[in-house]
């Protein structure tokens, strides 16, 4: 299971899935050769982490939340900035 939800994982965080991407169990038997138990604890899992959803009886890569981005933007701009002056206060000559 872990092995199936740590590709799974990957797949979906490198686009190769995409948002809004259907998944059905019996695709994702064949793709990683394992029965439905292991699979339906993988995709639980990734519900947990919000990287897909349930749509009735099938899945779907969660779709991506564009307000998210801009607020984590908003927040990364301000980190990377104190980040950098630290760097630069903190380094050597040598540095």
């Amino acid at each position: 299971m872990l092995q199936i939800h740590d590709q799974l994982r990957e797949m979906i965080l490198s686009f190769d899935l995409g948002p809004g991407e259907r998944l059905t169990e019996r695709w994702l038997e064949s793709r990683f050769q394992g029965s439905r138990t292991p699979i339906r604890a993988a995709l639980v899992r990734l519900e947990g982490e919000e990287l897909v959803r349930r749509d009735g009886r099938n899945w779907i890569v969660a779709p991506i939340d564009l307000g998210e981005l801009e607020a984590l933007a908003e927040f990364r701009i301000p980190l990377e900035t104190t980040a950098v002056r630290l760097a630069c206060a903190r380094a050597s000559a040598a540095d």
